[in-house]
């Protein structure tokens, strides 16, 4: 079992951990079956709570909302960045030769079916971690997060798929065209990255539903702890 440095830092990993439960539980969509699959495969959970530890540990070390917040912004922008390959994959049906070649120009010349199983492993540990991130964001009130983190998800896709293009494309002209989107689509995504780690969070609004479910399960309310 993992040690953590703080009983904050142990409180965000119960949390994050029952949201988990929680989804598998409840949901039979694509993230819950993975997160059902992750806490079911004793490697798997050993090596989201290792990494997920590592995810959370920026905010236990931070004692106000504000910064809180942020943090798990920047949990979120990174996990959208972990799945970025996958989803690219997944959103633009690439499969067979297609496929093999996209993993080829990113792994290198290695096994590509090793290539695609490390993949995968990455992208249900990030999905996990993702569903984790979005509970604490939740329950932290801050619906600025959520809507920047989603259009952040869009804006970082255009520019994954054109990146994806250029770097598999052999015709030049057409990946010389091809770049000068990307380049845009990855200032907009700078842009946007900025917005988030600046937007203060609103303290307007609270998910009732949310804090009303920790009330009824008896656990402890997670504002208590994250600002404490």
């Amino acid at each position: 079992m993992l040690r953590y440095q703080s009983r904050r830092h142990q409180r965000l990993m119960d949390e994050s951990e029952q949201a988990l439960w929680d989804m598998a539980d409840t949901s039979r969509n694509r993230a819950g079956r993975i997160v059902h699959h992750v806490l079911n495969d004793a490697n798997a959970h050993r090596m989201w709570e290792s990494r997920h530890a590592e995810l959370v540990r920026p905010v236990a070390e931070q004692g106000k909302r504000t910064p809180q917040v942020v943090a798990l912004r920047a949990i979120e922008v990174s996990l959208v960045h972990r799945r970025a390959f996958i989803d690219h994959v997944r959103r633009n049906k690439v499969v067979a030769k297609e496929r093999d070649k996209l993993f080829t120009t990113f792994y290198g010349p290695r096994d590509v079916t090793d290539a695609i199983v490390t993949e995968h492993k990455q992208y249900m540990l990030a999905v996990s971690s993702r569903v984790s991130a979005d509970h604490l964001i939740n329950v932290m009130c801050d619906p600025i997060s959520s809507r920047l983190i989603k259009l952040y998800e869009s804006v970082y896709a255009e520019y994954f798929d054109l990146y994806c293009y250029v770097s598999a494309c052999e015709d030049s002209a057409a990946a010389d065209a091809a770049r000068l989107l990307m380049l845009d689509a990855r200032k907009q995504a700078k842009l946007l990255r900025e917005r988030i780690y600046a937007a203060q969070p609103d303290k307007r609004f609270a998910d009732f539903d949310r804090q009303a479910l920790l009330a009824r399960s008896g656990r402890y309310p997670i504002l208590d702890y994250m600002v404490g």
